[in-house]
Formats: structure tokens, sequence, C-alpha cells
């Protein structure tokens, strides 16, 4: 449960460069444990193949370890043929289109890395 306090704050993360993607893996991950906010993260496009790759493993097990489950596009993860290597990480996949809108009737900020 969410109070009126409390932020929401959903992280879409669109690159495949984990320079450009590792900020907000490493905020989303500080804003849950430190100030207790709702967060999401959403790989979608290119941030499939991110989250496929191995690069951002330590991150992932972060979110998970902080109480996020990182979710990715299936849709994409299956256009990009990584339905295996998706599948070794902790990562959920869903229908990405639906869970935007969930973003946006359930007033979370989105921020894009």
């Amino acid at each position: 449960m969410t109070s009126a306090t409390q932020a929401r704050v959903a992280f879409l993360i669109l690159s495949d460069d984990p320079a450009r993607a590792l900020p907000g893996l490493v905020m989303a991950t500080r804003m849950k444990a430190n100030r207790n906010a709702d967060v999401r993260v959403l790989f979608f496009g290119p941030g499939v193949r991110l989250a496929a790759s191995g690069a951002v493993d330590r991150e992932l097990e972060g979110l998970r370890d902080a109480g996020i489950a990182p979710k990715a596009c299936v849709t994409n993860v299956e256009q990009y043929g990584l339905t295996k290597e998706i599948g070794s990480r902790p990562v959920d996949l869903l229908a990405a289109g639906a869970e935007v809108e969930q973003y946006a009737l359930g007033g979370y900020t989105v921020l894009s890395f």
C-alpha cells in the first residue's frame, strides 16, 4: 500500500548501453531502499538486450534484494531472440503496453534511461 507522501516512480530502461542505463538502475534501488518509494523498473526496446546481456546482473540482483521486481517486454524479448538469455535472470516478462498504462493510471512519474 502506498501513502500520500510516498513517491511513485517508474524507471523505463530503453538503452542497451550500460553507461546510460546504470544510473537509473542504481537510483531505482536506492529510492526503494533509502526512501521506501514505490518503484517499478521496465526494460523496453533495446533495453531488453541490456537486461539479457549479463552486463547488469549485479544491478538486477540489487533490485530484487531491495524488493523491486524488474520486468521486460515479452514482445521485445522475442523479437531480439533473447528468451533463453533473459530466462536465466531475475526479470519477469509481461506486455509492456499494459504495464505503462498502469504507470499512467497509478500516477507514477516515468523516468527513462
